[in-house]
């Protein structure tokens, strides 16, 4: 089953699909796979290797929260509980605490990672019920001063703009934030934009990995960066760069600013920042020059004392430029959590209150108040003293109790120690965690067992104000429970049981709902579950009704805020009469210009004193998230980011005393932590930084924040974790060669240095705990290079022996082939592992961990790599690649080589690393024995049919090393005779890119395993001998059925199977394309290693109609009329529109491009073959397979006729024309095996081929059971397919009820779904029967409703509730009794 939901960590908010298996022993539905959801408007199918494996997260339930855990004392063990019970006792001690010492002796601690329901939930009970002030998130420590700074410049929290502006900007001022790292999939974003030549300035302390592709990186002192937005706006206001009429329109006090400004020349800025002037000259000249731009920061602005003016002086900028609330433009504050954002506007810290109101406004306590049924004056109109103070008076007795849901702030609070003070001096503390295991729940004395990310409904916001639906896929872990409903338990405990008497998530947003602010714009009236298990929508979110009467048919994306329309905030006009074009939240609407001057950070070292020399920074890491509770699980995460660090520059190492990996302890004036070093000029001098992920679950000492200063901001009341003094000391430590002077202080040997001599005793104590063979000095080891050739012979003497007979494992090692692997989230390893024990001595070694000089001596080297980011080599394979693309990477002539890459089919650049070594390598001069092979991981036929391929190629050692031959040309193509071709394929069809497809340069050692025939890996030809239209000359579709002739083959099909086809682009579509780049097609480029004219290359490898960003990215480039080529630097959805009726064709026509074939070739993207459900049964047609297939066919904008690729192209075959196909099984799309068992089957449009076969199938063997079909489509005239078929099975009984849905023939449109409603107590009664229920056709929508109205059958013909509902339909799944077929 696949279940639409979005990633559990940061705030990009991608979407999910999740595909879910029965466990045969339990029967309970298990996730099997993760992917990314094309569909979402967040990634469109991207994901980061968190979010990727979040199967491994949810299958790893060590730590579990499985039931309620009591404490019977502070010191002692906590003890299992009934949850029920562990919920009275949380009410009755709260209740007795409050009763006692008031409202305000109880404290609140939650998160951004719960729901919006929950969050709305926890403040109702706080602010409503309970009537204390404190209430506080962890969102205080990442996002408050972003929130405050852009409610005081724009009057509402939140960016006014959205992820679109990505599409279409013209620079990105990054500042604060390694989006690189920590934003990942929206780095992706950027990267697509930045190709077409958008720009791209980083502000921040340290060389990240964003930085690292910057057209400009201003390197700058920590806590400075006001005095440089300042400086900016300065350079801008002096060379009249400003816009004018928008300040005057749009604004309000700017006057003040010039002069203000004037204090920050660029010799003041640049003495503040350290920066050059020059860079903030040329700052400011990309920001004029760009027209629309947008700014990014996260917690490098935010965790600081001035984090609030930090957003002002942003604001500043973007509105004296007028780049705001225009496409393209504006400030885009990053969340870290997947919620932050809907937490924020929940109210669930500091002043705030649902639907972003406050309670220092008394029009929206009474609002609030009117909604949850109070009496006047029952909310408070104070605030509390945020999250730092609140701790600390948990600690000063002042707070008797705390209520920590979701969050670890004894590993996450800046200067820790207040938090476990506070913890150990309350009276009581409540956990609601997912695990057991957590840093703070040591402290806790009671703990309630909350669901995870795939275990409930919830609705997330992600950092654009984009509504997903978290949908539930599995069921809960154990006793474990939705954070909502363990809030609700427990306030019903505390005596409000009619006020939180909620039954589902469902029923508390329909009250968020409620909570629309036309003051904001805050609007979620047309948002609803119903709705959002369609698609996810982006707030403002104003009612609509469609033609049938159904709510929320309105625009999903809404991707600007504050426009003065009407619709979702008061429409507003000014004293004069006018309606501006926005109007802002503030009481003026208009946004507010605010000075706000450079001061320095809490603290900074003191020159005078020297306690604290340094200035410590902090951060995170791209494969662990937060505190590790749930990446720390995740095995293949923890191979990528191994162990916690601490970054500290050679300059001040060397003053140290410290070596690369020594213990380092880090001191201030709060505490310590003690990390392993890493000596990169990636800080600054004098500049340390250490993520802050490890903690005391992990190790001692390994807590960055019990050192980090916990100052606040005066506004927000955020505290400033990223700039604090610090000492440095390194740790004394004894290796064990140390105490071997004959290594380090050799008598004949060259003189080491401290550094040589610490490093390599080191490197020899690693090296005893090592793999076997001889260890290989890193290529960047702080070893000079005299001395370098006498440690590697040294090492050669110590760890190489002559091969006896004695060692036969060994003497295999030496003869086998090299397997090297590269891997993001270990499915390369771990394939490369597999592929490694079927050959014999086959040497398995990760590509960072090899020199060249070793694959240059191994003869036979097979590659297996996955691709990061945009075509780049995961971490693991960086420094391989580095070396291997390197000018003097040495000869590899004689090696032998074939590649495999795996990869996801969601990125543009598919497979891109593999692309990339193997084309270095043939450069290089190895040859290539197998055609490199790019699949996806749950490919699972052709891997191991490649897999097989290498085994017989590889399998046994050559009986001598090949000797070097001369390196090959690349118009040379030697093919082994055994090459796997279709049968008897015509000359002009080339074999499927992918495929194990031999280049021998030894044919006379080669064996090839022959594949079996009609598979993916080896595809038959079956002449086409049937192509029939099904709908008639007038009609809009054109529906065709196909049949193929394999009666000459010996080969079968089932049914439910589907049929896989290689299409090739026409003569015509090929010529087209040519025309328009003005190639000739007869210019040779080499595919797959062999040189073919590129006509044909086009005809059969090259999908020349299909529009990618990277195709849109190189036309919009190297477009010869670059104003002509402005129109494609549209948002992604002005983009899509344009798009329409077009294609690849018309983008290199409209946009003229002249570039070399091999360009084109690397933005161009591979034909795939496609695949279609089989609508016959082997039964009654054995010797054809036939296919029910829509063909696409429309006019272009220039009136050119367009069609698809395989449907266009199998409609315009002649009759006999041979085709290569394949076939797919699917042995879970079958129908019943039992004789009597009634059949249920929905089936619109061309999703009724395979219920064609199936009943095909049951007449043939005389099966009587009971056979209902749902169809439909447009036109009863037009597209009611297989119209006699249908009859003559209703009139022989085998088909005993047809209902049908023809949506425009009448003025109400009608679908399947709905006629499956009208007549849900019948399907309620078959299902009841033991009815098998069968789905095939489109996902993206008919199925999802479908699915809808499966539920509501069960709920209200079932007399269940909706989640017993959805249990029924689980079971259903899990029995195999309600299977899809969807596309």
């Amino acid at each position: 089953m696949l279940t639409r939901t979005a990633c559990s960590y940061c705030g990009v908010g991608c979407g999910i699909c999740v595909e879910t298996r029965t466990d045969p022993a339990t029967g309970v539905p298990l996730i099997a796979k993760v992917s990314g959801d094309k569909l979402h408007p967040a990634n469109f199918g991207r994901l980061c290797t968190k979010g990727a494996t979040h199967a491994e997260m949810m299958a790893a339930t060590d730590g579990r929260l499985t039931t309620a855990l009591l404490r019977p004392s502070r010191d002692a063990d906590p003890v299992a509980a009934d949850v029920d019970d562990a919920l009275g006792e949380a009410g009755r001690r709260l209740r007795a605490i409050i009763d006692e010492h008031g409202p305000d002796a109880v404290a609140l601690y939650v998160s951004g990672q719960m729901s919006i329901e929950s969050q709305y939930l926890v403040t109702k009970l706080a602010k409503g019920f309970l009537r204390t002030v404190h209430l506080e998130s962890n969102s205080r420590l990442c996002m408050a001063s972003a929130g405050t700074g852009f409610k005081q410049s724009l009057g509402a929290d939140g960016p006014p703009g959205s992820y679109t502006d990505f599409d279409c900007t013209n620079l990105f001022f990054l500042i604060g934030s390694n989006m690189a790292d920590c934003h990942p999939i929206l780095y992706l974003r950027m990267a697509d934009r930045l190709k077409s030549g958008a720009k791209l300035i980083v502000v921040d302390p340290r060389r990240t990995t964003t930085a690292e592709n910057a057209d400009l990186f201003l390197q700058i002192r920590p806590g400075t960066d006001l005095a440089l937005l300042n400086g900016i706006l300065h350079q801008l206001v002096r060379n009249g760069a400003i816009d004018t009429e928008f300040i005057a329109e749009h604004t309000q006090g700017w006057g003040a600013m010039p002069d203000f400004l004037a204090d920050y020349s660029l010799d003041r800025v640049a003495g503040i920042t350290g920066l050059e002037e020059s860079d903030i000259r040329t700052a400011a000249e990309l920001i004029a020059a760009a027209g629309d731009w947008i700014s990014c920061w996260t917690m490098g602005l935010n965790q600081s004392t001035h984090g609030t003016w930090n957003t002002n002086a942003i604001c500043n900028l973007h509105l004296a430029t007028g780049a705001i609330c225009r496409p393209g433009s504006g400030p885009m504050s990053l969340t870290g959590q997947p919620n932050a954002m809907g937490g924020r506007e929940m109210g669930y810290m500091g002043p705030g209150l649902p639907g972003q109101r406050a309670v220092s406004s008394s029009a929206d306590r009474r609002f609030v108040e009117q909604q949850w049924e109070l009496e006047p004056g029952t909310i408070r109109a104070d605030v509390g003293p945020g999250t730092i103070e609140m701790f600390r008076q948990l600690g000063s007795g002042q707070i008797k109790a705390v209520w920590i849901i979701c969050t670890n702030p004894v590993a996450s609070m800046a200067n820790r120690d207040t938090v476990i003070a506070g913890l150990k001096s309350a009276e009581l503390v409540i956990t609601q965690d997912s695990y057991a295991d957590t840093a703070t729940n040591h402290y806790a004395d009671i703990m309630l067992p909350a669901t995870l990310w795939a275990e409930a409904d919830a609705v997330m916001v992600n950092s654009e104000r984009n509504l997903t639906l978290l949908q539930q896929s599995i069921p809960p872990s154990g006793d474990a429970r939705p954070d909502w409903e363990l809030i609700c338990g427990v306030a019903q405990q505390l005596g409000y049981e009619d006020q939180f008497a909620y039954k589902s998530s469902e029923q508390i947003f329909n009250e968020i709902r409620q909570f629309h602010n036309p003051q904001t714009g805050y609007d979620l009236r047309g948002a609803s579950y119903e709705r959002l298990r369609e698609t996810p929508v982006q707030w403002p979110c104003p009612p609509g009704v469609n033609s049938n009467g159904h709510p929320g048919e309105v625009a999903d994306r809404n991707p600007i805020r504050y426009l003065n329309d009407g619709v979702s905030q008061d429409l507003y006009t000014d004293v004069d009469g006018h309606q501006p074009r926005l109007a802002f939240a503030t009481p003026s609407r208009r946004a507010v210009f605010y000075p706000r001057p450079h001061t320095d950070a809490a603290e900074l070292p003191d020159p005078a004193s020297g306690d604290y020399p340094f200035i410590l920074n902090t951060g995170r890491l791209q494969h662990q998230w937060h505190t590790m509770t749930k990446t720390g699980k995740v095995s293949k995460l923890n191979k990528l980011n191994t162990a916690p660090s601490v970054e500290i520059h050679p300059d001040d190492a060397g003053a140290l005393g410290v070596s690369e990996g020594s213990a380092v302890e880090i001191t201030s004036r709060r505490g310590r932590a003690v990390l392993p070093a890493v000596i990169t000029d990636r800080v600054r001098p004098g500049n340390a930084w250490a993520p802050f992920h490890w903690n005391d679950e992990h190790g001692e000492n390994l807590t960055i924040n019990a050192v980090t200063n916990d100052a606040v901001d005066p506004d927000s009341l955020q505290p400033e974790f990223k700039v604090c003094a610090v000492r440095l000391t390194a740790v004394p430590v004894q290796p064990a060669l140390l105490a071997q002077p004959a290594l380090l202080a050799p008598a004949d040997g060259p003189e080491l240095s401290e550094d040589e001599k610490l490093y390599l005793s080191g490197f020899f104590t690693g090296v005893e705990q090592g793999l076997p063979g001889v260890p290989v000095l890193p290529a960047d080891a702080p070893i000079d290079a005299r001395v370098r050739p006498w440690v590697e012979g040294l090492l050669a003497g110590k760890f190489s022996r002559l091969q006896t007979a004695e060692s036969p494992r060994d003497a295999a090692v030496q003869t086998g082939p090299l397997v090297l692997w590269a891997s993001q989230t270990g499915t390369a390893e771990e394939f490369a592992g597999k592929l490694g024990e079927r050959l014999a001595g086959a040497q398995l070694r990760s590509m960072d961990t090899i020199a060249l000089c070793e694959i240059a001596r191994a003869g036979r080297v097979v590659i297996v790599t996955s691709t990061f980011g945009d075509g780049g080599p995961p971490d693991n394979g960086a420094v391989f690649w580095e070396r291997l693309r390197a000018p003097q990477a040495p000869s590899l002539e004689g090696m032998r080589f074939m590649v495999l890459g795996i990869g996801d089919r969601s990125y543009d650049n598919f497979c891109g690393h593999a692309k990339s070594l193997d084309t270095r390598l043939a450069e290089l001069g190895a040859t290539r024995v197998l055609e490199r092979a790019e699949y996806e991981a749950d490919d699972g036929q052709p891997l191991a049919q490649w897999a097989d391929s290498v085994v017989d190629l590889m399998g046994s050692p050559s009986p001598q090393r090949p000797q070097p031959t001369q390196r090959p040309q690349a118009t040379q193509r030697q093919q082994s005779p055994q090459r796997p071709q279709p049968d008897s394929a015509p000359e002009t069809v080339e074999p499927e890119p992918g495929h194990p497809t031999l280049l021998a340069s030894e044919p006379a050692t080669i064996r090839v395993s022959r594949p079996a025939p009609f598979t993916r890996g080896y595809p038959i030809t079956a002449p086409l001998c049937r192509n029939t239209r099904l709908t008639p000359p007038v009609a809009i579709k054109d529906v065709r059925q196909f049949g193929f002739d394999i009666s000459d083959r010996d080969v079968t099909y089932s049914v439910g199977d589907s049929l896989g086809v290689y299409a090739r682009n026409s003569q015509q579509v090929v010529q087209s394309w040519l025309t328009a780049t003005g190639l000739s097609g007869s210019e040779s480029i080499v595919v797959d290693g062999a040189a073919i004219p590129l006509g044909r290359a086009l005809a059969s490898h090259y999908d020349v109609c299909k529009v990618t960003s990277n195709l849109v990215g190189f036309v919009t480039e190297h477009c010869a009329d670059a104003l002509v080529a402005k129109r494609l630097r549209k948002g992604r959805g002005d983009l899509d529109k344009w798009l329409v009726n077009r294609n690849g064709l018309d983008l290199v026509s409209e946009f003229t491009v002249h570039a070399s074939p091999q360009l084109w070739q690397e933005v161009l993207v591979r034909l795939t073959p496609r695949q279609y459900s089989i609508s016959s049964s082997p039964l009654v047609s054995p010797h054809e397979v036939q296919l029910t297939v829509s063909v696409v066919r429309y006019r272009a904008v220039d009136g050119g006729l367009r069609g698809g690729v395989a449907s266009t192209h199998l409609a315009d075959l002649a009759d006999g024309t041979p085709v290569p196909v394949f076939l797919q099984r699917s042995p879970h799309f079958q129908p019943p095996p039992d004789a009597q068992t009634p059949m249920i089957m929905v089936g619109p449009g061309t999703g009724i081929a395979p219920f064609r076969g199936f009943l095909q199938e049951r007449r043939a063997l005389g099966h009587t059971g009971p056979n209902w079909l749902f169809f439909g489509d447009q036109y009863r005239a037009q597209n009611f397919y297989y119209r006699d078929d249908l009859a003559d099975m209703v009139d022989d009984g085998l088909l005993n009820r047809l209902d049908l849905a023809f949506s425009r023939d009448q003025a109400r449109r009608v679908y399947v779904q709905h006629k499956m409603l009208d007549y849900g107590a019948d399907v309620w009664r078959w299902l009841e029967d033991g009815a098998h229920f069968y789905v095939c056709g489109d996902g993206a929508r008919m199925a999802r409703d479908v699915d809808d109205a499966l539920t509501e059958i069960i709920g209200s013909h079932g007399g269940m509730s909706t989640a017993a509902a959805r249990d029924y339909k689980r079971e259903l799944v899990a029995e195999k009794r309600y299977v899809r077929d969807v596309y």
